[in-house]
């Protein structure tokens, strides 16, 4: 475990990366879906299945979707599944708001949910943390970096196109690893 560790702070030298990143415009950033690898399966983010659920995923994802592989992300459908237990029992909105929830995981095959290497997990928190000190990010906001650093590097990982709204965040984990395949969208 301890080389893992040594081997990441070696790939991503902490001292390399002193300087604030500064956030680039929406025009150098991947939006477009049309440039995305023809074969590659597709990660998604919890934006995406949130944005499913209201209906506003945009129409260029959504053809996407339906022509690709889609691969679930543990950590993201954990951040879906937390609502299931936040929601309060007592409270009749509460039935409405599970039904189309519990529908979504009761499609979603099992086979095709992943789950991060040691080597992941690792890698996502030296990057987050160098990100946390370099962007000067409040320490409640930390975690959340860690778990978006996580599912980008769950795609690398899976040789898959990470799906996300989160074009902030995202950005700055492109500038220090800008070979992951990542498509970001906007709400409709």
């Amino acid at each position: 475990m301890s080389s893992d560790v040594l081997t990441i702070v070696a790939r991503h030298d902490p001292a390399r990366w002193m300087g604030t990143l500064r956030h680039r415009d929406a025009a150098e950033l991947p939006f477009d879906a049309s440039q995305v690898a023809s074969t590659a399966p597709l990660l998604f983010d919890a934006t995406v299945y949130v944005d499913q659920l209201k209906g506003q995923l945009p129409t260029a994802i959504i053809s996407l979707i339906s022509s690709r592989t889609i691969l679930h992300a543990a950590p993201a459908l954990a951040e879906i599944a937390v609502t299931v237990g936040v929601l309060h029992p007592a409270d009749e909105r509460t039935e409405l708001s599970l039904k189309p929830i519990l529908e979504t995981f009761r499609r979603i095959p099992l086979q095709r949910v992943v789950s991060p290497a040691n080597e992941t997990w690792l890698e996502a928190a030296v990057i987050a943390g160098i990100l946390a000190r370099t962007q000067s990010l409040a320490r409640e906001a930390r975690r959340k970096f860690l778990h978006d650093a996580l599912l980008f590097l769950m795609a690398a990982e899976n040789g898959a196109i990470l799906i996300s709204r989160n074009s902030r965040d995202l950005d700055l984990l492109l500038q220090m690893k800008p070979s992951v395949g990542v498509l970001l969208y906007q709400r409709r």
